[in-house]
């Protein structure tokens, strides 16, 4: 199986996802594109085998990139960016092909769009999360695969956000070990405040496998399966 990542900044998912390759053994090759000059393409140039595609004209990039995703047999398309795609990306993953996922760092429905991190902190929420969902063209809309949920326990945004961080990553890495399984997906319902705490569906893998980008982070995980 061959998955893509597109990515707009650090691709700090895409980079612990790629970290813990070892683990997706299903998974053959793991692409890059953006349609810019980021952080993460920089770095991901010097790295072995690296497949990586760039085009910043926005107007032809979804063209552009759907030929270069076909041309290398890319069966999953994972979004790690802040980009609202329309058009041929969409028809060819996204929609009823729902081979196309986000994670998005709120409890969808709440917090659309973005700054969502932010938004549920100032509004002194009691549980807060992430959410994987099929890629629709209504912005963070379609249904919802997985999820996570924290209880508050972080009074300053920084701690709120590595924390929520450090699940969301997980969160993502055990989602596409799901998909190249081929794990069934099943479309949950809407996050309230009955909704379990941790991971939905059960985590696949035993994140004590898992390489965090720094050791202290099992410790925000631990219990949590």
């Amino acid at each position: 199986m061959n998955i893509a990542f597109f990515c707009t900044g650090n691709g700090s998912f895409f980079r612990f996802i790629y970290q813990n390759r070892n683990l997706l053994e299903k998974v053959e090759n793991i692409l890059l594109f953006s349609d810019k000059e980021c952080g993460v393409m920089s770095d991901f140039r010097d790295y072995p085998n690296a497949k990586i595609f760039y085009a910043a004209d926005f107007r032809e990039f979804e063209s552009l990139v759907l030929k270069w995703l076909l041309a290398n047999a890319v069966d999953f398309v994972f979004l790690s960016c802040n980009k609202i795609l329309r058009y041929d990306l969409l028809e060819h993953f996204g929609e009823e092909k729902k081979q196309m996922f986000n994670c998005h760092p709120s409890l969808l429905p709440r917090y659309v769009g973005l700054d969502s991190v932010k938004r549920s902190f100032v509004g002194d929420d009691r549980l807060y999360g992430a959410t994987i969902h099929y890629v629709t063209k209504e912005v963070d809309k379609g249904g919802i695969v997985a999820r996570c949920v924290l209880k508050r326990c972080d009074s300053n945004l920084r701690d709120y956000t590595h924390r929520l961080f450090v699940h969301q990553a997980l969160l993502y890495l055990d989602f596409v070990l799901k998909v190249s399984l081929g794990e069934g997906i099943r479309v949950l319902e809407d996050f309230n405040e009955e909704s379990s705490l941790g991971f939905m569906p059960s985590l696949t893998l035993d994140y004590k496998s898992v390489k965090f980008f720094n050791a202290l982070d099992y410790k925000l995980l631990k219990g949590k399966q």
